[in-house]
């Protein structure tokens, strides 16, 4: 049985008549006419009867109708699911803050990798500055980040999720006092950039609240960040996505937070003159899926 015949068959009886359809395909009428015939041999039945000029459906017609239209939707889903593994290629580049990439996005990559195996996945772990430097030279498709350092013209800028930090140390040293004025705070704070989003928003707070920090230590790599405060080495700030788990297993504890109930955007970005590929596009939606899950997941838990 031809789809095209039952493309025909459906045009027919949306047009009610053999030349209208005919209009509709592209077709000759004689082309409609054999397509018609053709399908009703392969079925066994009539599917018309002529009532006036128009072309009418008998009953077996109608329920061979509903039945071809099935068919031919799921004739288009399997031809779009093949022009989506064609369009599904190439290459993304993709820049990110280093706690993004390392301990929020599991499951976006793995769901990526899934759906785009034809695409090969370039991820980078970067400042938020150099995210938004290699945006606009063009050396990485997508940004996702904490914060952008311009206001774009060119960029589409687009923010998906909010995220809570954590204030950490080590269980048995003593804890920082962030809450009360004038103090000064001998436990070494362990950071990575000056420009780090968390840092700043922490650094001004106690300012304001005239906390003095005898000693910032800076290294450019979470992980080393986590072993120094895990020895008892000083205290740092991260998501709380970042720590989630040491805090679990009691290898942190928490230290009270001077932010209160503050929250830190998490932004997209990519040109707006680049055109956005399906896989572009289709790495944007896993980001903003999961991270809209997430979110509704920490407002249940309070």
């Amino acid at each position: 049985m031809d789809i095209k015949c039952l493309r025909t068959f459906q045009a027919v009886v949306a047009c009610g008549t053999y030349a209208k359809a005919a209009d509709r395909l592209g077709y000759t009428q004689s082309t409609v006419t054999v397509h018609i015939k053709q399908l009703e041999r392969d079925l066994g039945l009539p599917l018309f009867e002529r009532i006036g000029r128009r072309m009418v459906l008998t009953q077996k017609g109608a329920e061979a109708l509903a039945q071809a239209a099935e068919i031919i939707a799921a004739a288009d889903r399997l031809a779009a699911l093949g022009t989506e593994e064609m369009a599904l290629q190439g290459t993304l580049r993709v820049d990110l803050a280093e706690t993004l990439l390392c301990y929020a996005l599991d499951e976006v990559i793995a769901a990526f990798r899934e759906r785009a195996p034809g695409v090969a996945l370039r991820l980078r772990d970067r400042t938020c500055a150099q995210v938004s430097e290699n945006l606009r030279d063009g050396s990485c498709d997508l940004g996702l980040t904490y914060a952008f350092d311009w206001q774009p013209e060119d960029f589409s800028i687009e923010e998906v999720g909010q995220i809570r930090t954590t204030l950490v140390a080590a269980p048995g040293v003593s804890l920082p006092d962030f809450q009360s004025a004038g103090q000064l705070v001998g436990l070494p704070f362990i950071i990575d950039e000056p420009d780090n989003v968390f840092r700043i928003a922490l650094e001004q707070t106690l300012d304001a609240r005239g906390v003095m920090l005898a000693e910032t230590m800076e290294l450019w790599s979470s992980q080393a960040i986590k072993r120094l405060v895990a020895m008892g080495m000083g205290f740092s700030v991260f998501p709380r996505f970042a720590v989630a788990d040491e805090l679990a297993r009691g290898a942190f504890v928490e230290i009270p937070d001077p932010f209160g109930e503050r929250t830190f955007p998490v932004y997209l970005g990519h040109r707006k003159t680049h055109w956005l590929t399906p896989a572009a596009r289709l790495f944007c939606d896993l980001v903003r899926e999961h991270l809209a899950s997430d979110n509704e997941k920490a407002a249940a838990s309070g």
